[in-house]
């Protein structure tokens, strides 16, 4: 694999990039996101990363990001889909330009954790920094957070705060065929802040095609 010069983003692709775009910065001298050498434990797991089921749809994934509003992703499980897509998505919607940030629910606090700690490797930065999670008694994020990995309880409660979801320009809701309490509230919250909120995008994750009934009934959105 080779490494280049040249990690910045450009504002001016937001929701215009490509796979190819983003290999580029993936592979560049310096972290985009932090201006710093990518290490070399980074090289290794990027090459791993590569490899996983889910990185072959990642043109096709980005062209349906960038014309809906909310989408549908069915992967099953190994299939890279909780790890990679929050990381497909920070590449193309840049949150830390705009001062957003992206968030990924999950129905366990474990996952929650744990996803959090091996994307912060994968993006090589410090867990609670750029990537964090939020959890009941436990946030482990900073004002330099991006991607916040989190329970769909914690999710739901911010919601009760702030209607609209304000700092968010991206959310993820992993798992969705588990079919939590949580996350069938959420969807019908969110349902109501992308209709006030046409710069929100929704991502609706599931292992299984069962996914493809929440959609229809509840947002009516593009599979």
């Amino acid at each position: 694999m080779e490494f280049h010069d040249g990690g910045e983003f450009n504002i001016n692709l937001r929701h215009k990039t490509t796979s190819e775009y983003a290999e580029k910065l993936e592979t560049a001298e310096t972290n985009p996101f932090t201006g710093r050498e990518f290490t070399q434990k980074y090289c290794e797991i990027l090459k791993i990363r590569r490899d996983l089921p889910v990185h072959a749809q990642r043109d096709e994934f980005l062209k349906i990001f960038q014309s809906s509003q909310i989408m549908v992703f069915v992967g099953e499980t190994g299939s890279g889909k909780t790890t990679q897509i929050p990381q497909f998505v920070l590449y193309d919607d840049m949150p830390h330009l705009k001062g957003t940030q992206v968030a990924c629910t999950q129905p366990r606090r474990v996952a929650a954790m744990s996803v959090a700690a091996r994307v912060a490797d994968e993006l090589d930065v410090n867990l609670g920094e750029e990537v964090g999670y939020s959890i009941r008694f436990e946030n482990k994020t900073s004002n330099k957070t991006i991607l916040k990995y989190m329970t769909d309880g914690m999710l739901l409660r911010e919601a009760m705060e702030d209607h609209n979801l304000s700092r968010y320009s991206c959310i993820i809701l992993d798992e969705a065929h588990e079919r939590t309490l949580a996350t069938d509230i959420l969807m019908g919250l969110l349902k109501q802040v992308t209709t006030r909120r046409p710069d929100l995008k929704l991502i609706i994750m599931s292992a299984t095609l069962d996914a493809e009934k929440i959609p229809k009934r509840l947002l009516g959105c593009r599979n």
